[in-house]
């Protein structure tokens, strides 16, 4: 075996790390096309708009490898939904060992969908090497405590701010504590957008947000927070929360969702080059740029480059872009990033599909751009191998205080021993 098969063996079967991802569904739910589409698996649209996935690049190339995860050849994407029928029906758990396969820890936001839909956090473990732990959503926290806070009695003079306050800081306290949970993501890019204010507003202010929340919604049909004065608040307060315990060696980081999503967000204010002034406010709060930041992914690797608290997620554009695309995101997130800020997630949910074609297609653009690399001499063999492991596992198992030790099973190739998960 050469050099170069090193590489590429190494590339294609070191266990990973999925530093984002949510839950899948159940059985009962996986077939649910009306409320879960399997076109969603490569494209964040909506409604009416996700009937055009099927004449994207994204879904066609999709339809071509999900014969190998099947066992089954899929001309169109019909095809496609009946072996996912098929699989569903007569071993489902099956499914979800093969689209896992390789993976050797799940950090979920197991805040996504309808909790009878989906799987508990825990019923992932079978799938996985180590344990999955969580990623708390702090936007989903707060609406959990105004929901109480609207289902109680309110007492006599009490503040309905200093009550919400004291819930939500006791419940991120809770959750710092938990070992389960080893960091907290925020979706104010879809809220409000990315322009976080650094500073908090004065209580009148927060009040006055507050009680615009509360008066949005009901008790039975939910709260949703996007008044900005609180989402932005929300974001500082995790941020002081993580630096505090940072000092007594607890690292737990924010996830913010940057860049790709659907037509919940502003585009242009989903750019992450609007948190500069916080990530310099908040210097000791380690903070987690996901989904490639894409299209922004150069001012995300600016911002790795210049920060010493940010780290890029190079997740979510496997499978959403097209193979061409995926490659271009890859060299820009290197032109400034160190590798050392480079993590990998599938950001999987729902379908198990999603999780197989995010690594599959993954391994595919690293294994393209590092055996490029070294043809040109930028990297040695030993680089390379090096920084392919980095970002599949060990950049985050250093980040999330995960403490874990690959596991593999030894092969031959051609010949001569060799790893593979």
């Amino acid at each position: 075996m050469d050099d170069f098969d090193s590489l590429r063996n190494l590339i294609q079967s070191h266990p990973l790390i999925d530093n984002h991802a949510h839950n899948l569904l159940n059985q009962e739910s996986a077939a649910d096309y009306e409320t879960y589409p399997l076109e969603a698996i490569t494209s964040e649209a909506h409604g009416r708009a996700l009937k055009n996935a099927r004449t994207t690049l994204p879904l066609l190339r999709a339809t071509n490898q999900l014969a190998e995860l099947y066992g089954s050849p899929c001309a169109d994407w019909n095809e496609v939904q009946s072996a996912h029928d098929r699989w569903v029906r007569e071993d489902y758990e099956g499914l979800v060992r093969r689209s896992l396969e390789g993976t050797h820890a799940l950090l979920l936001d197991d805040l996504l969908g309808d909790d009878e839909d989906i799987e508990s956090s825990s019923w992932h473990d079978r799938f996985t090497i180590s344990a999955t732990k969580r990623i708390v959503r702090i936007e989903s926290v707060a609406e959990s405590q105004i929901l109480q806070i609207a289902s109680s009695e309110r007492k006599p003079d009490e503040s309905v701010w200093n009550n919400f306050r004291q819930r939500f800081l006791n419940a991120l306290s809770e959750a710092m504590d938990d070992p389960n949970v080893v960091g907290f993501k925020s979706v104010v890019c879809y809220r409000t957008g990315l322009d976080v204010d650094p500073y908090s507003s004065d209580d009148s202010t927060l009040g006055g947000s507050l009680v615009r929340t509360l008066d949005s919604g009901t008790v039975r049909s939910g709260f949703r927070v996007e008044d900005k004065p609180l989402c932005d608040w929300l974001v500082q307060q995790t941020l002081k929360a993580i630096s505090f315990k940072k000092k007594a060696g607890v690292v737990k980081p924010l996830q913010l969702h940057t860049g790709l999503g659907d037509n919940d967000i502003s585009l242009l204010r989903s750019n992450p080059a609007y948190l500069q002034p916080l990530i310099a406010q908040y210097s000791d709060a380690d903070i987690v740029l996901l989904h490639s930041a894409y299209p922004y992914t150069r001012e995300a690797g600016y911002l790795t480059s210049v920060y010493p608290n940010v780290y890029l997620d190079l997740g979510e554009v496997f499978p959403m872009v097209s193979r061409e695309a995926q490659e271009k995101i890859l060299r820009e997130s290197l032109e400034l990033t160190p590798i050392s800020r480079l993590l990998w997630s599938t950001d999987g949910h729902f379908h198990p599909e999603t999780f197989w074609l995010a690594n599959r297609q993954f391994r595919q653009a690293l294994e393209k751009v590092f055996v490029e690399y070294v043809q040109y001499g930028d990297f040695t063999i030993s680089q390379a191998m090096k920084a392919a492991a980095d970002i599949l596992f060990y950049n985050s198992n250093r980040l999330y205080g995960l403490g874990l030790t690959p596991e593999y099973t030894p092969i031959t190739v051609d010949g001569e021993p060799s790893l593979v998960n």
